[in-house]
């Protein structure tokens, strides 16, 4: 198994820890792939991943056939390893290549030292929990009623999702979610609203939680960077391992129900 499968499994882990408690949550998973629906008509949230699997093709075919019964847009990530194979069944079955997710990962002997010392807290609690959706809906210009629905209901101690809030004297900044397996573990929302960006503050909260969790036992931590967010990762030492190919299936009827959500 290479660098990017052995990942690719565990970005299956971490999505069915983040989307298990949302709202008419559907999940459908093999060892290297998953489906999961929820109730809201936002390709963010009915998320397929697609990694080497026997029956990959047939996985892809039937979650896009559950996708329509629901009415739901779906936005689908390949491993390269599949992508060349899936890109015509894809496209038969009506999804539209949009671009590459860039996987990344920080290895155990790459340096990472916090760039300055912030007050960082997780959030646990409906205060707190409160405030990382407040972060995450102005960072992503998302309703903040979808988050509250199908992202803050995984903030909880056993969910497998630790989220934590960087806190400046005008109060909170930004925030960052963890998804750890064994000694390695993921980094997911990434969120500093715009107000506060380009000031330090994401690395600043960023580089003192490797830093945390590597005295915790953590020894590599990988993503899914967005081209925005691929400087700011590669200088704090993350690596490309693998471009990874994405298709989205809209659904006009989702679509229209998007601004009244």
């Amino acid at each position: 198994m290479d660098e990017a499968e052995e990942l690719i499994q565990l970005c299956v882990r971490a999505l069915a820890a983040q989307m298990h408690a949302a709202p008419g949550i559907e999940l459908h998973m093999t060892r290297n792939c998953i489906l999961g629906l929820t109730d809201e008509p936002l390709a963010d949230h009915n998320r397929l991943i697609l990694g080497p699997d026997p029956d990959v093709a047939g996985f892809l075919i039937r979650s896009v056939a559950r996708a329509k019964e629901r009415h739901r847009p779906l936005m689908a990530t390949m491993s390269p390893h599949v992508a060349q194979h899936l890109a015509p069944v894809a496209t038969r079955l009506g999804l539209t290549a949009v671009g590459a997710a860039p996987l990344m990962v920080l290895r155990p002997d790459v340096p990472v030292q916090p760039s300055r010392r912030m007050k960082i807290v997780r959030a646990l609690g409906p205060e707190l929990v409160g405030v990382a959706g407040d972060l995450i809906a102005a960072a992503f210009g998302e309703p903040r009623g979808v988050i509250a629905r199908c992202i803050e209901v995984s903030m909880t101690e056993t969910s497998g999702v630790e989220t934590y809030i960087a806190w400046g004297d005008g109060g909170p900044l930004c925030t960052v979610s963890v998804t750890p397996t064994g000694d390695t573990a993921g980094i997911t929302l990434m969120a500093t609203p715009p107000e506060h960006q380009r000031k330090g503050v994401g690395r600043a909260l960023l580089s003192q939680v490797i830093d945390d969790y590597r005295r915790r036992g953590v020894a590599r931590f990988h993503l899914g960077a967005t081209e925005a967010g691929r400087p700011l990762y590669a200088s704090l030492g993350f690596e490309l391992v693998a471009d990874l190919p994405v298709w989205m299936l809209d659904d006009s009827s989702a679509s229209a129900k998007r601004q009244a959500s």
